[in-house]
C-alpha cells in the first residue's frame, strides 16, 4: 500500500522480502520486509510516510535508503482510519496500466486502481486521436457503476449510461448539445428492450420503440405532439410496418 502511495507521488519504490512472510507462515516476520527507495528519494519518501503515520496503524515494515542508515525508524503501515482515509484507500487511483491497441507507442486504453487493488476507472481512446472518448467508473467491488462516452468524437461526452449489478440498465443521449438528454435507452440484463425519443422537456416521450432480440417489434407515437402517445405501429420481421392502430385514451 505504501509502495503505491509513493509511486503516486513520483517516487520509485520496491519491496524486499515480501515473499518471506508467506514462507514463514504464522511466525512474525519483523524486519524481513523492507520498502526500499533510492538514496536521493529517501527524504521525500520519509516525508510522505510521515503524513501517513498520523492516520495509519503501526505494522512491522521498514523503509530505508539503499545505503545502511542505523537511525531509520520503522514505517507505519496498516489499516486506515477515518472516513476520508477509508475513501482514499478504496477509491484514489494510484497507478495506470493499459493497452496500446494500434501499436503506436501510446496507450489507447488505461485502467486505474485504488491502493487496495480494486479497479476504479477505465479510459479509452477508440478512434486513436489521443483524446479520451469513453470512460467507465466502477464501485468498491470493481463492478461497473456508470459510463460516459463521446460517440461522435467531437470532444463532448453526450452519452451517459448507468449500470446495475455490472450490467447497463439505462442510457441517455444529448444529440443536440443542449445539455438535456433527448434519447433514452432501457436495458434488461444488459439487452436493449426500449428506446424513447424525448420532447423538449426531456420527460414525456414523443416516440417509444420496443425491441426484441435487436429487432424493432412495435412503436408508440405522439403524432400531434400533445404529450400523449396516440398511435401504435406493429413491425414485421423485416422492420416494415405490418399494422397501425389508434391508442384509446383512458377515461
Amino acid at each position: 500500500m505504501l509502495q503505491d502511495l509513493l509511486q503516486q507521488r513520483g517516487i520509485h519504490a520496491r519491496l524486499e522480502g515480501a515473499g518471506l512472510q508467506g514462507a514463514i507462515g504464522e511466525l512474525p516476520a519483523i524486519g524481513l520486509v523492507r520498502l526500499l527507495v533510492e538514496d536521493e528519494d529517501f527524504a521525500a519518501a520519509r516525508a510522505v510516510i510521515d503524513e501517513w503515520e498520523k492516520i495509519a496503524v503501526p505494522d512491522p515494515v521498514r523503509i530505508q535508503s539503499r545505503a545502511p542508515l542505523g537511525a531509520m525508524a520503522g514505517a507505519l503501515i496498516g489499516l486506515v482510519i477515518g472516513v476520508g482515509a477509508t475513501y482514499a484507500y478504496f477509491r484514489v487511483p494510484t497507478h495506470p496500466e493499459g493497452i496500446d491497441n494500434n501499436r503506436d507507442g501510446i496507450l489507447d486504453e488505461r485502467w486505474w486502481y485504488s491502493p487496495s487493488g480494486v479497479l476504479t476507472r477505465t479510459e479509452v481512446d477508440r478512434n486513436f486521436d489521443r483524446s479520451i472518448d469513453y470512460r467507465w467508473y466502477f464501485d468498491r467491488e470493481g463492478l461497473a457503476e456508470s459510463s460516459e462516452s463521446d460517440d461522435d468524437f467531437n470532444g463532448s461526452f453526450e452519452t451517459r449510461t448507468k449500470f446495475r449489478d455490472g450490467q447497463a440498465y439505462v442510457s441517455s443521449v444529448d444529440t443536440d448539445a443542449d445539455s438535456n438528454g433527448d434519447m433514452k435507452y432501457l436495458f434488461e440484463h444488459g439487452v436493449l428492450i426500449k428506446e424513447e425519443y424525448l420532447g423538449n422537456d426531456s420527460v414525456k416521450p414523443l416516440r417509444v420503440n420496443v425491441y426484441r432480440l435487436g429487432k424493432l417489434v412495435s412503436a408508440r407515437v405522439d403524432t400531434d405532439r400533445d404529450g400523449r402517445l396516440d398511435r401504435r405501429y406493429i413491425y414485421d420481421g423485416f422492420g416494415e410496418i405490418a399494422s397501425v392502430e389508434e391508442i384509446e385514451v383512458a377515461q
